[in-house]
């Protein structure tokens, strides 16, 4: 049933095809729509085009390098001098001190500090030597306090060498003695509060 069903099926599709049934009447001429595809150029050119060798190339803006606004808002370029920036390592130095003070750091301590403040001061003394720097309020407070540390320094070293041979009413032994030791810390504190804050202002 299936076999018959499927070969009239086919007899009936042939004989359609076969009698010239579908489509009656002229078809529409499409032929001017595409007439410019004959008459365009089988390769188009470059949307881009590259300069020759003898065009000049375009006139773009230099970066302005000497202007101070460039450089200062644009590159933010550093206002700090070399000056400025030893500065702020002698401040480090001096805060350092300054809590070793405050919260009565041993001998050993106190001079350790010291004796980086004495061989910074003298950096500063060879680095700045014969320049405008030397000439500074700043750097002659540097030098004055180093010399200050340095005695202080000193003082508390010899005294825990020498104050035990020493009679109590001598001369000497009144140099070294707890009184004289913590009045010429208290000086040496003074000094060093006042240069720090001097310091930071002129940062």
């Amino acid at each position: 049933m299936k076999k018959l069903f499927s070969t009239m099926i086919t007899f009936l599709f042939c004989a359609i095809i076969c009698s010239g049934a579908g489509y009656k009447g002229t078809l529409p001429s499409v032929g001017p729509q595409f007439e410019y595809l004959k008459n365009a150029p089988a390769k188009t050119g470059s949307l881009y085009n590259a300069l020759d060798e003898n065009d000049k190339s375009p006139n773009y803006s230099k970066i302005p390098k000497d202007n101070p606004v460039y450089i200062d808002l644009i590159l933010k370029k550093s206002r700090s001098t070399p000056y400025m920036d030893d500065m702020s390592d002698v401040i480090t130095l001096l805060e350092k001190m300054q809590k070793c003070i405050d919260v009565n750091g041993n001998v050993q301590k106190f001079n350790a500090i010291a004796s980086s403040i004495i061989d910074h001061a003298d950096f500063l003394s060879e680095k700045y030597a014969e320049k405008p720097e030397e000439h500074y309020l700043t750097f002659r407070r540097i030098q004055e306090l180093a010399a200050q540390a340095r005695a202080v320094a000193t003082l508390r070293c010899e005294a825990q060498v020498y104050v035990k041979y020493l009679a109590a009413q001598n001369n000497e032994a009144q140099l070294y003695s707890k009184d004289n030791i913590n009045q010429q810390i208290s000086y040496f504190s003074r000094s060093l509060d006042s240069t720090l804050q001097l310091l930071k202002d002129s940062n």
